[in-house]
């Protein structure tokens, strides 16, 4: 347990009364100044005592240390109240301490102890102390800012007046983090402060070199905000402005572009040349001779006439017992236990207990499966008004698969809120309110997406728990359609779900039924750990039984979807659905095949699987995820560990082929997981000779003394959907029969449609081009438009009646 050393008073033990002042700077009583000295004080002599631990060897890894920018974090922190958030850089013991932090904990964390504010997981570049407002310092430049912008929304959210407050270098205002930011925050009009500490280099880069534009504060008026810049030496300047900004963000203004123009006297980190490579001894000599305590202390003994030189020294001498006794408790406090290295991956336990009672349902009802994961958002955001839903064209426009269709209007813009094209920004803003209050879920549209916001999810969210030792958590939820579906593409195909479950913190959900996508996304929006939710788009157009009710599933609990005798089928998502044909067909061969659905990647679920095998001495893993280092590997080896025993052949797998998604029909399905792939891989483990994967061969090295793959079975062509019949299908000519007039394809994952209405009637004259019927989808009222001119021919299809994509629904009769 550490011992909690109060900052000491700049007004206790001094010598006598301040001298009486003359005009003292606007908004600060003598008393209030004397307290900035203090603590630039306690913030300059901690360094200083820090950097020769350092230097001894005493700590563990690398400083950056603040001497020289004191100034700008006391006379931010000032304004600030424990419930304002900060968020800082690499370069921030000064702000851990001007936001409140006792030295003790924070030089212990330093020395990587057990008494640390974060036990030593956390270290000089990973602080954080929910008990003040510490978000957290950042190894990763420019991450902070959104994660300020996130807490300033979270508490409007809650109806509080607090803000969040982003530090970050001049290095940062280059980083696409920093640009996409400031334009949510502006576009949000969140309650922030976004401070830029402008020490003139990025590392070694000087700001000039990097930039044609060298005054950040202008860059504010890109984004439509106010830019404020400030000399970040007078700690006087910085208080002022910093009161103005903080003032206008309480009231619903808005942020402000902070810039404060300050030099680090020191090397970039602890160890580097302070002079002699990209600085000039001259350089740093002319900024230490602007010293913002040294000049500070000038003004308040001379200019202000607040204190004397005498009662500043004594202020001097009694922080450096603080900072001695700081240095003390840090070599005492233990090292921590290596037994609690496992600890605070994930939440304990990882699913809320409401997940783990599974009551029958009072019934069910039949859904579509966007219906499904809609009515189980609205159940939550009705049931916790903080949940928040960010996303490209999410709000009032519903989805681009229409999956927030009604959402907006209940809810409103100020929940489902429409983000700019920014995933690393908003996705950094979900962390940044999930982790202080509300809870956020980040739409990034498409699987493949999810690379641009891979170092907020990764590096920030996923960590965030661990690195703060139990004190922090980030339960937000990124939310992407998945996988394959009607030629998409190469970057809007993909599903990569073993990159994310191999991501300790990370949980990873792929559902295949409506009522797992809806029950797990409600579970996800009461845990406690960030969320990878994962649909396929191939089944968005799917209908199941929903159960009616408060419907949870648990993370980490597979189902059995078919059981079987004679082998183990396990798969996730859409191959799922293709699992079960495949075992169709083989149960006519009198192969009785059981069908496990994952529904979670991570949490992995080997034990129901090692129990199937137990029955079936059998096994195959069917993935849309690529094979190489993927979920199929993982499961086989686990079965290696936990039922060798039971197995009567090698186990299979059968992967996506390790390749981008081609356009070309004819070429996807080539490189797809089909039923007709998984009857063939079935086959050669029912044989003792499962399916060798071809990932291993298709590079040079070894190849040429590598068995070759096994040739791909022959099978019927693939059984065409109702729409690729009705697209391959020839038009008509021109005739009697006439020129059809067929539901359009268009959209990826909407598959039919209702006929609403015939605006034009049987015999009447049309000219190409014009309205003819309405059919409404899932996601609009689409226009039907007449194909040629002529005369409308007999209607086909009539209102009500459900036309898949591409299918005919009447005619044009026109002249040959």
């Amino acid at each position: 347990m550490s011992v909690q050393v109060s900052r000491p008073s700049a007004r206790s033990g001094k010598a006598g009364s301040p001298q009486k002042s003359g005009s003292l700077p606007a908004g600060l009583t003598a008393e209030a100044m004397i307290d900035l000295y203090e603590s630039m004080v306690l913030l300059r002599k901690f360094e200083s005592v820090a950097q020769m631990a350092c230097r001894k060897g005493e700590t563990p890894g690398f400083f950056h240390l603040y001497i020289g920018q004191e100034a700008t974090a006391v006379g931010i922190c000032a304004h600030l109240r424990k419930s304002d958030w900060v968020t800082s850089t690499h370069r921030g013991h000064g702000h851990a301490l001007a936001k409140g932090m006792a030295p003790d904990i924070l030089m212990a964390e330093l020395y990587g102890r057990a008494d640390g504010c974060c036990g030593g997981r956390g270290g000089t570049m990973h602080l954080y102390d929910r008990s003040i407002g510490l978000f957290g310092t950042n190894g990763i430049v420019a991450a902070g800012i959104s994660h300020a912008v996130g807490a300033g929304i979270s508490a409007r959210t809650r109806g509080k007046d607090d803000i969040g407050v982003a530090f970050f270098g001049d290095g940062a205002t280059n980083h696409g983090g920093f640009h996409e930011s400031l334009n949510f925050a502006g576009v949000m009009r969140a309650p922030a402060l976004l401070v830029c500490e402008n020490n003139l280099y990025a590392t070694a880069t000087p700001l000039k070199s990097a930039t044609l534009n060298p005054e950040i504060a202008s860059k504010a008026a890109a984004y439509g905000i106010p830019g404020v810049a400030v000399d970040g030496n007078d700690v006087i300047a910085v208080y002022q402005a910093a009161g103005e900004a903080i003032t206008r963000a309480r009231a619903g203004q808005g942020p402000t572009l902070f810039e404060a123009k300050t030099y680090r006297t020191v090397g970039h980190h602890e160890g580097d040349h302070v002079t002699g490579t990209y600085r000039t001894q001259a350089e740093v000599d002319e900024w230490a001779a602007r010293d913002p305590i040294k000049t500070y202390r000038q003004r308040l003994i001379n200019e202000f006439a607040v204190a004397s030189a005498e009662e500043l020294d004594a202020i001097d001498a009694r922080i450096d017992g603080v900072v001695q006794h700081a240095l003390e408790f840090a070599r005492n406090s233990p090292e921590p236990d290596p037994a609690t290295v496992g600890q605070h991956i994930y939440a304990e336990p990882i699913n809320p207990a409401e997940a783990l009672v599974q009551a029958a349902p009072s019934g069910t009802v039949t859904q579509s499966w966007l219906d499904a994961v809609r009515d189980g958002i609205a159940e939550e955001m009705r049931r916790n008004p903080h949940v928040l839903y960010f996303g490209e064209g999410t709000g009032e426009r519903g989805g681009t698969f229409a999956h927030t269709k009604g959402l907006w209007t209940e809810f409103g813009p100020n929940r489902m809120i429409d983000t700019p094209i920014s995933e690393q920004g908003f996705t950094g803003a979900a962390i940044g309110a999930s982790a202080t209050g509300a809870r956020a879920i980040a739409d990034l549209m498409f699987a493949d997406f999810m690379f641009e916001a891979a170092g907020q999810i990764v590096l920030q969210g996923s960590k965030l728990r661990y690195m703060s030792n139990g004190q922090m958590n980030a339960p937000f939820i990124v939310r992407v359609g998945a996988g394959t579906v009607r030629s998409a593409g190469p970057h809007h195909s993909g599903t990569y779900h073993p990159v994310w479950g191999h991501i300790p913190g990370l949980i990873v959900c792929m559902p295949a039924t409506p009522a797992d996508a809806k029950g797990l996304m409600k579970t996800a929006l009461r845990a406690g750990d960030p969320v990878i939710m994962m649909e396929p788009k191939a089944l968005f157009a799917s209908k199941g039984e929903v159960p009616v009710g408060d419907h949870l599933v648990p993370f980490g609990l597979a189902r059995i979807a078919r059981p079987g005798r004679d082998i183990t089928i396990v798969a996730a998502g859409q191959i799922v659905h293709r699992a079960l044909e495949a075992a169709e067909k083989l149960a006519d061969r009198g192969i009785e095949a059981e069908v496990i659905d994952l529904r979670t990647i991570m949490p992995l679920d080997v034990k129901t699987v090692a129990a199937s095998v137990a029955r079936t001495h059998r096994l195959l893993i069917a993935d849309e995820g690529y094979g190489p280092f993927g979920v199929g590997a993982e499961i086989a080896q686990a079965i290696n560990e936990l039922a060798f025993d039971d197995l009567d052949a090698p186990v299979g797998r059968v992967h996506t082929e390790a390749m981008s998604h081609p356009l070309a029909p004819s070429l996807e399905r080539a490189m797809i997981v089909d039923a007709d792939r998984i009857i063939a891989a079935v086959d050669g483990v029912m044989s003792g000779r499962p399916p060798v994967s071809r990932h291993w061969h298709a590079l040079g090295g070894q190849a040429a003394e590598a068995p070759a793959p096994s040739p791909a079975p022959k099978a019927e062509a693939p059984k065409k959907t109702e729409p690729e019949r009705a697209a391959a299908a020839p038009s008509p000519s021109i005739s009697g029969e006439g020129e059809p007039i067929t539901m359009p394809f268009g959209d990826l994952t909407i598959s039919e449609g209702t006929i609403v209405r015939w605006l034009k009637a049987p015999g009447e004259t049309v000219k190409a081009g014009d309205i003819v019927a309405e059919i409404e989808t899932d996601k609009a009222v689409v226009e039907i438009e007449a194909p040629i001119a002529g005369m409308l021919g007999p209607i086909e299809q009539d209102v009500g009646a459900v036309v898949p994509m591409g299918g005919r629904i009447g005619a044009v009769l026109g002249a040959k």
